[in-house]
């Protein structure tokens, strides 16, 4: 670590890294330092006065706008006279330009591949473009429309029953069924949200940002993960993969909060196993649930209503949810610690990831792997 105020940590690929035998093309490419903007962009400010006239440029569409909150793009809900509601997305000047093309061109192939998976639509602008480029003071901003998934954040609204966690599942194998096929040059970015990449065994992160006695409690685990597990799952096969499953990206019905109603935010998707893409749906249910062991099954079931999850990467699930949980609460220590941050995130979102992280902790994991086996626990 360069100093305390800087928000660098710096990532020396010689000495702390996994074994070279482990680092194979499939690997996310580090970079040489990891900062705070890796984390976490500033999200544009742009005014709104700004934003209406590109809207109406590009769109030919006018309404009453709304800020959103997100974590690296500018987002706003567009509400039109008739009803119509989109979400209009503001990048950052320094995100790659790939990688919004990715997450574009991901939405159109489910779009194509299967119509009814509930997904943001996107929306061409009045030229046919997907995207368009607004000039600022910031710099150049890639601008995509979208359509308005209704619902709310299951976080918000639902509790963790069987029923509506086989419907996450359902809706994950849907949409890595669907994904089957695509692929992207964006596919092979490094995103630290990613337990592949390395990050989650690096010395630094595993004895600076894993506190109060958890460093010590992870320590078998984390010798597992770099000694066995993220080894064999970076031999898995890759497809695109969503990444990004928790529980504030899925949407149910508010007046019937059993009912999902879609998936919004592709920001982190990626290319990797399909266990990846599992572990990041089963810690939000591991945080949520009384009965976590009936909960995984329910999960595992509804992803093979549609897509068989392959024995290694069933045998692999257990380590890959704990190694989520485990990043996600060294990733927004170091946020809380070298950005500016909400108070809410170090007073109530951390407590809360270190909370699952302890009780993914406390669940046998070859009690886990029986319960996901297929047909065990229906």
């Amino acid at each position: 670590m360069s100093g305390p105020d800087c928000g660098l940590l710096v990532w020396d690929m010689a000495a702390d890294c996994l074994p070279a035998d482990t680092l194979n093309a499939r690997m996310q490419a580090m970079p040489d330092e990891l900062t705070a903007s890796d984390l976490r962009f500033t999200p544009p400010q742009l005014p709104r006065e700004l934003l209406e006239q590109f809207l109406e440029d590009h769109w030919g569409i006018t309404g009453t706008f709304k800020p959103l909150s997100g974590e690296r793009d500018q987002n706003t809900q567009v509400c039109t006279r008739d009803g119509r509601r989109y979400v209009l997305k503001v990048s950052s000047p320094i995100e790659d330009s790939t990688l919004v093309d990715f997450q574009v061109q991901a939405m159109l192939h489910l779009e194509r591949a299967d119509p009814t998976i509930p997904i943001p639509r996107v929306h061409r602008s009045l030229l046919g473009n997907i995207v368009e480029t607004l000039h600022s003071d910031e710099g150049e901003h890639v601008v995509r429309l979208l359509s308005w998934v209704d619902g709310i954040p299951l976080e918000d609204a639902a509790p963790c029953s069987p029923k509506v966690v086989a419907q996450i599942g359902s809706l994950q194998g849907r949409m890595c069924k669907a994904f089957a096929g695509f692929r992207h040059a964006g596919g092979a970015h490094f995103m630290p949200w990613n337990i592949l990449n390395g990050l989650v065994v690096s010395h630094e992160l595993r004895t600076r940002y894993l506190r109060d006695g958890l460093a010590e409690r992870c320590a078998p685990a984390l010798r597992r993960l770099e000694n066995e597990s993220l080894p064999r799952m970076l031999a898995l096969p890759v497809q695109t993969i969503h990444n990004d499953g928790h529980w504030g990206n899925v949407l149910c019905d508010p007046d019937n909060p059993e009912t999902i109603t879609g998936v919004i935010d592709f920001g982190d998707q990626i290319e990797g196993p399909l266990v990846v893409d599992l572990a990041t749906s089963m810690s939000s249910v591991l945080e949520r649930s009384e009965a976590p062991l009936e909960a995984a099954a329910a999960l595992v079931q509804g992803f093979e209503l549609h897509l068989a999850l392959p024995e290694e990467q069933r045998e692999l699930l257990y380590d890959a949810t704990l190694a989520r949980a485990i990043m996600i609460v060294q990733l927004l220590e170091f946020r809380a610690q070298h950005t500016e941050v909400d108070p809410e995130l170090r007073d109530v979102d951390i407590p809360i990831v270190k909370q699952t992280l302890e009780k993914i902790l406390c669940i046998d994991a070859d009690d886990f792997l029986l319960a996901v086996q297929r047909g065990e626990n229906a």
